[in-house]
């Protein structure tokens, strides 16, 4: 072994102790990294003195076309006075509904045990619950579907506490039935749940990710900050 191998030997073993190795590691080969690719993962945007607001953003990539609308939406809903709390919910480990029926056995308490776990008190505090989503085969997003599927651990003899809906979606294409079966779930979910609906707004005609997403067409962006300060 020569000298460089054997000091940078002794560095790292010293460092291990001290400081479990991890700078000095990082030093001596100058190829620290910093994942940066994914959000934080629930982010109070604003306390105000109105409503409370949970936005479930479904989308697993930050600052594209569904996060951009959503924080246009955000901007109008913290300028009228709401409190705000954001969940990058295509960021977070959520697993589907098991079917298994315990949470009905056990205090309406989801057994199991992921990042639903952090939103289910958020949800129980809200007001009013935005969902946006990108449009992924004609509907929401499988992470989105697995949130409203999750809430039924908290039903009581399939009665669900009284929320406001908001539903936001973006699409590359652009059609009169583009967004036909996503409305047509929100509404049904809206009757179901015994939700009312506060809000709807669909962007149609977006570029998708290998443009990074940043091709929504303004207009989108201002309506959703107009329907924000609105509600």
């Amino acid at each position: 072994m020569d000298r460089k191998h054997f000091l940078k030997s002794v560095l790292l073993t010293t460092g291990g102790v001290l400081l479990g190795g991890t700078t000095i590691y990082r030093c001596l080969n100058s190829k620290e990294t910093t994942d940066t690719s994914l959000p934080s993962l629930i982010d109070k945007t604003h306390q105000g003195n109105m409503k409370k607001i949970l936005v479930i953003m479904s989308a697993g990539t930050k600052r594209g076309n569904t996060d951009r609308l959503t924080d246009a939406y955000i901007k109008g809903l913290v300028e009228r006075g709401h409190s705000v709390t954001k969940v990058y919910l295509g960021s977070m480990r959520i697993e589907g509904c098991r079917g298994c029926g315990v949470c009905q056995r056990l205090a309406h308490q989801c057994t199991v045990r992921d990042d639903m776990q952090d939103i289910y008190p958020l949800f129980a505090e809200c007001d009013t619950v935005v969902m946006a989503s990108p449009l992924y085969f004609w509907t929401i997003t499988a992470k989105l579907k697995s949130f409203i599927d999750r809430l039924y651990a908290i039903s009581v003899d399939d009665k669900y506490p009284q929320k406001d809906s908001v539903l936001l979606m973006t699409a590359g294409d652009d059609n009169d039935t583009t967004f036909e079966q996503p409305i047509r779930y929100f509404r049904l979910l809206n009757q179901a749940l015994g939700w009312n609906e506060v809000g709807l707004y669909c962007a149609g005609g977006c570029t998708g990710c290998e443009k990074l997403a940043r091709q929504i067409d303004k207009v989108h962006l201002e309506n959703a900050y107009k329907m924000g300060l609105e509600l």
